[in-house]
C-alpha cells in the first residue's frame, strides 16, 4: 500500500484511519521487530553489570494483538466516536490499547504519566470517556473522580485483584476479528492533554489527517533506514516510528520520577539492543552522555541522537561527541500542537550562539508558514487591516505564529483554548500561536528568546530570559537557573535571577557572584535569589515552570 494516501482521502475511508500504517506493515513487513522492552530494570539497578535481556514483538504480532483487543472492546460496547481514557505507562500495552481504540474509529484520550492527579477530573469533564484503560494502580488513582469512575467500560492492564470489564492482555490474546472503521480525515483519532503547568490543561485535537501529516513532517527531519533501531523517550516519537515501520526500544525509565541512574540505564539499553538512534530530552541526553563519556564506555553504534524541549548548549554537543563519536546530534524545536516547528543539526550551530539574544533552533520545518507578531498576552483576532496591525518590526523579536498541514487546528471541545492560542485568517486558515518570542536572522534561521508570558516588561524595556539563563548555568556552582520578572511598583516588573546550587563547593556569596557575572555581560539584574531547587516541568525536567517559581519567590519574600 502507498502510505502517502493515508489520512488524505475524501469522505469516510479505512485508508484515512491511522491504523492503516500498521495494517500496511502487517502485510509487508510482518516479521520485522516493532517493539523491544524490559519488563523490569530492578536487577540492573542492583547490579549494573548484569545483562539486559529485552522482550520483543514483531509488526505482525502487534497488529494481531491490536485487532483482537479491538474486537474485545467492541463486544464490551465501545463504538465509533466513543472516548477511551488510556492511562498506561510507556509499554507494549500502551500501543495495543491506543491502536485498538483507533481501529474502531473511537478516540484515544492520552494523559501523560507525569500529569498531576488534580488534572484528571478537569480532563475527563472535557472528553466524557466511555472507557478507562489502565493498570490497577491507575484505577486507585481515579477513585473519587466521578467523571472517570462513571465510565462503564473498565479495562485493567496486568495483574489485578479487583473486578473489571476485562483485562487487556486477555482481550489481545483472544484472537478476535473486527474490520478497520472508515473515518473522515478530520475525525479525531487522539486527544493529548498538555501538562497544564501554566493553567487549565488543553486537549490537542489530533485528527487522523493531522497524525499522518505529523509523521511525514517528522520523517523529513529524522529519516530512518530499514535497519535502524530507535530508543525514544516520548510516546509521540514511538507512534511516529510505528507509522514508519521502525524498530523501537521502549525506555526502561519512569519519566515521571527521574532517577540519577536513568542516563546509565538508557546507555545500557542502547548497547544491549544495538540501537542506532535515540530521541531524548536534554536532561536525559546529558545523563546518557555522562554515563558513556568514559574511555571504553562509548556508544559507538549510535549514528544519531535527537533532542528538544529545552535549550541545548555547546557543552551538551561536546559531551555527546565524547560519548558517541559517530553520532550526529539533531535539535528539534516544537510543541504539543506543532511537532516539528524547526530543525537544526548541532554541527551547524552558529558560532557564539550562547552569547546571542536567544538560542538558534535552525530552519522552519517543511510545509510551515510563519509570521512574527508584536507581543500580546491576550487573544489575537485579525481586523480589517489583517496582519498589518499585529506584525512585529522587521528584523526584531516577536511572537512566532505558524500554519501548515502538521499544525493542530484546534482543541477538543474547548473554544476558549482556541481563542487564546489560534488565529483564523481571512482565507479560513488556522495559525497557531507558539507563545515563544522569536526572531529570524539574515540566513533565515529561527532564534528563540523565551516565552511571551515570561518576557520581563521593565520600565518600558522588554527583557528575555534565554541568554541570562545560559550565562548563569555557565557558572560552575549553579545547577539550575531562571531569569524572570517580579512585580515592582516603580518599574512595573523588576528583573530577578533565581538559581540553585550544585553539590560541592560554592563561593561565600553565590548571589553576588551571579549578579556580577550578569552585570559583566550587560544583563540587567535587580536582585539574585538563591533557592533550594528551581521547579522544572514534569515532562522534560529541563524547562523552568516560571509561574510556580514566581509564586515560590514571592512567598519566601513575604510579597504574597
Amino acid at each position: 500500500m502507498n502510505t502517502s494516501v493515508i489520512g488524505c482521502q475524501n469522505g469516510a475511508s479505512e485508508h484515512n484511519n491511522v491504523i492503516a500504517f500498521l495494517e500496511a506493515h502487517r502485510r509487508e513487513i510482518p516479521d520485522r521487530v516493532a517493539l523491544m522492552w524490559l519488563r523490569s530494570a530492578e536487577a540492573w539497578r542492583r547490579d549494573p553489570s548484569s545483562a539486559l535481556v529485552h522482550e520483543q514483538m514483531t509488526y505482525g504480532a502487534l497488529a494481531e494483538r491490536v485487532e483482537s483487543a479491538a474486537a474485545g472492546l467492541a463486544r464490551l460496547g465501545l463504538a465509533f466516536g466513543d472516548r477511551a481514557f488510556v492511562f498506561v505507562p510507556m509499554s507494549p500495552e500502551l500501543y495495543v490499547a491506543m491502536f485498538a481504540v483507533q481501529r474502531l474509529g473511537a478516540i484515544a484520550v492520552f494523559l501523560d504519566s507525569w500529569a498531576r492527579r488534580d488534572q484528571l477530573g478537569l480532563c475527563a469533564k472535557q472528553v466524557e470517556p466511555r472507557a478507562f484503560i489502565g493498570p490497577e494502580p491507575a484505577f486507585a488513582l481515579i477513585k473519587g473522580v466521578p467523571e472517570l469512575e462513571a465510565a462503564p467500560v473498565r479495562i485493567v492492564v496486568g495483574p489485578h485483584a479487583g473486578m473489571y470489564s476485562a483485562e487487556l492482555g486477555a482481550l489481545a490474546a483472544a484472537g478476535g476479528r473486527v474490520p478497520v472503521a472508515p473515518v473522515e480525515r478530520e475525525h479525531t483519532a487522539l486527544v493529548t492533554f498538555t501538562t497544564g503547568s501554566s493553567g487549565m490543561p488543553k486537549g490537542a485535537n489530533r485528527t487522523h489527517r493531522f497524525l499522518a501529516a505529523q509523521h511525514r513532517a517528522l520523517d523529513r527531519c529524522l529519516p530512518y533506514g530499514p535497519g535502524d533501531v530507535d530508543l525514544p523517550v516520548f510516546p509521540i516519537f514511538s507512534l511516529n516510528n510505528i507509522a514508519g515501520g521502525v524498530t523501537t526500544v521502549l525506555p526502561a525509565v519512569d519519566l515521571a520520577r527521574p532517577d540519577s541512574s536513568d542516563g546509565a540505564l538508557l546507555a545500557a539499553q542502547i548497547r544491549a539492543t544495538g540501537a542506532t538512534c535515540c530521541t531524548l530530552s536534554p536532561s536525559l541526553l546529558r545523563g546518557v552522555s555522562a554515563a558513556a563519556g568514559r574511555p571504553g564506555a562509548e556508544l559507538r553504534g549510535l549514528r544519531r541522537a535527537a533532542t528538544g524541549g529545552a535549550p541545548v548548549t555547546t557543552d551538551d554537543v561536546i559531551a555527546l561527541a565524547a560519548a558517541a563519536p559517530t553520532a550526529e546530534l539533531h535539535i528539534l524545536y516544537g510543541s504539543t500542537e506543532v511537532e516539528p516547528i524547526a530543525h537544526l543539526v548541532a554541527s551547524e550551530m552558529p558560532p557564539g550562539s550562547e552569547d546571542a539574544e536567544g538560542v538558534c533552533v535552525g530552519r522552519l520545518a517543511h510545509g510551515l508558514d510563519a509570521r512574527l507578531l508584536r507581543l500580546e498576552r491576550g487573544p489575537v483576532a485579525l481586523g480589517p487591516k489583517g496582519w498589518a496591525e499585529w506584525e512585529a518590526p522587521t528584523g526584531g523579536f516577536g511572537e512566532l505564529v505558524v500554519a501548515g498541514d502538521h499544525v493542530c487546528r484546534d482543541y477538543y471541545r474547548s473554544p476558549e483554548a482556541f481563542r487564546a492560542a489560534k488565529i483564523l485568517d481571512a482565507d479560513g486558515r488556522v495559525w497557531h500561536r507558539t507563545g515563544d518570542v522569536c526572531r529570524f536572522d539574515a540566513a533565515g534561521r529561527l532564534w528563540v528568546g523565551g516565552r511571551v508570558h515570561n518576557a520581563i516588561c521593565r520600565a518600558g524595556q522588554t527583557l528575555l530570559p534565554v541568554r541570562p539563563e545560559f550565562l548563569m548555568k555557565r557558572l560552575p556552582f549553579v545547577r539550575d537557573a531562571a531569569y524572570l520578572g517580579l512585580p515592582d511598583a516603580k518599574l512595573g516588573e523588576r528583573a530577578a535571577a533565581a538559581f540553585s546550587l550544585r553539590p560541592g563547593p560554592a563561593p561565600a556569596d553565590p548571589a553576588g557572584e551571579v549578579r556580577g557575572a550578569l552585570a559583566a555581560a550587560g544583563v540587567v539584574c535587580d536582585e539574585a535569589v538563591q533557592l533550594e531547587a528551581i521547579p522544572l516541568d514534569p515532562r522534560h525536567h529541563s524547562k523552568v515552570e516560571y509561574a510556580r517559581l514566581r509564586e515560590q519567590i514571592l512567598s519566601v519574600k513575604g510579597e504574597r
